[in-house]
Protein backbone atom coordinates (compact mmCIF):
# COMPACT_ATOMS: atom_id res chain seq x y z
CA UNK A 1 0.00 0.00 0.00
CA UNK A 2 1.18 3.54 -0.67
CA UNK A 3 1.94 5.66 2.41
CA UNK A 4 2.97 9.29 2.78
CA UNK A 5 5.03 10.33 5.77
CA UNK A 6 4.53 14.01 6.62
CA UNK A 7 7.52 15.00 8.68
CA UNK A 8 8.26 18.26 10.48
CA UNK A 9 11.86 18.76 11.54
CA UNK A 10 14.33 21.40 12.62
CA UNK A 11 16.23 22.84 9.69
CA UNK A 12 19.63 21.38 10.48
CA UNK A 13 22.41 19.78 8.45
CA UNK A 14 21.95 16.11 7.52
CA UNK A 15 18.28 15.85 8.56
CA UNK A 16 17.17 14.78 5.11
CA UNK A 17 20.11 12.39 4.73
CA UNK A 18 19.24 10.62 7.99
CA UNK A 19 15.58 10.27 6.98
CA UNK A 20 16.38 8.83 3.57
CA UNK A 21 18.90 6.44 5.14
CA UNK A 22 16.13 4.87 7.25
CA UNK A 23 14.18 4.00 4.10
CA UNK A 24 17.34 2.83 2.33
CA UNK A 25 18.13 0.43 5.19
CA UNK A 26 14.78 -1.27 4.51
CA UNK A 27 15.53 -1.40 0.74
CA UNK A 28 12.46 0.72 0.03
CA UNK A 29 11.93 2.83 -3.07
CA UNK A 30 10.95 6.42 -2.35
CA UNK A 31 8.19 7.24 -4.85
CA UNK A 32 8.18 10.97 -4.15
CA UNK A 33 9.97 13.41 -1.89
CA UNK A 34 9.05 17.02 -1.26
CA UNK A 35 10.91 19.37 1.06
CA UNK A 36 9.76 22.88 1.97
CA UNK A 37 11.83 25.22 4.12
CA UNK A 38 9.79 27.39 6.51
CA UNK A 39 11.94 29.66 8.71
CA UNK A 40 13.92 27.28 10.92
CA UNK A 41 11.74 24.24 10.14
CA UNK A 42 11.41 21.88 7.20
CA UNK A 43 8.28 20.09 6.09
CA UNK A 44 9.05 16.84 4.29
CA UNK A 45 6.52 14.65 2.45
CA UNK A 46 7.94 11.25 1.58
CA UNK A 47 5.87 8.60 -0.21
CA UNK A 48 6.69 4.90 -0.46
CA UNK A 49 4.90 1.57 -0.80
CA UNK A 50 4.98 -0.70 2.27
CA UNK A 51 2.67 -2.81 4.39
CA UNK A 52 0.90 -1.11 7.30
CA UNK A 53 3.01 -2.83 9.96
CA UNK A 54 6.28 -1.65 8.43
CA UNK A 55 4.87 1.85 7.87
CA UNK A 56 4.08 2.13 11.57
CA UNK A 57 7.52 0.81 12.56
CA UNK A 58 9.13 3.37 10.28
CA UNK A 59 6.98 6.11 11.80
CA UNK A 60 8.16 5.13 15.30
CA UNK A 61 11.77 4.97 14.14
CA UNK A 62 11.50 8.43 12.57
CA UNK A 63 10.19 9.88 15.84
CA UNK A 64 13.39 8.76 17.57
CA UNK A 65 15.64 10.67 15.17
CA UNK A 66 17.39 13.84 16.29
CA UNK A 67 15.68 17.07 15.13
CA UNK A 68 12.40 15.35 14.15
CA UNK A 69 9.41 17.09 15.74
CA UNK A 70 6.38 15.35 14.21
CA UNK A 71 5.61 12.42 11.90
CA UNK A 72 2.15 11.86 10.45
CA UNK A 73 1.29 8.82 8.38
CA UNK A 74 -1.32 9.00 5.60
CA UNK A 75 -2.60 6.25 3.31
CA UNK A 76 -2.96 6.79 -0.38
Amino acid sequence: MRWTFQITAASRPRVLMRLVQIFDQQSLVIRSLELVLLNNRVKINLTTEVELELARRLQAKLYHQVDIEDVELHAG
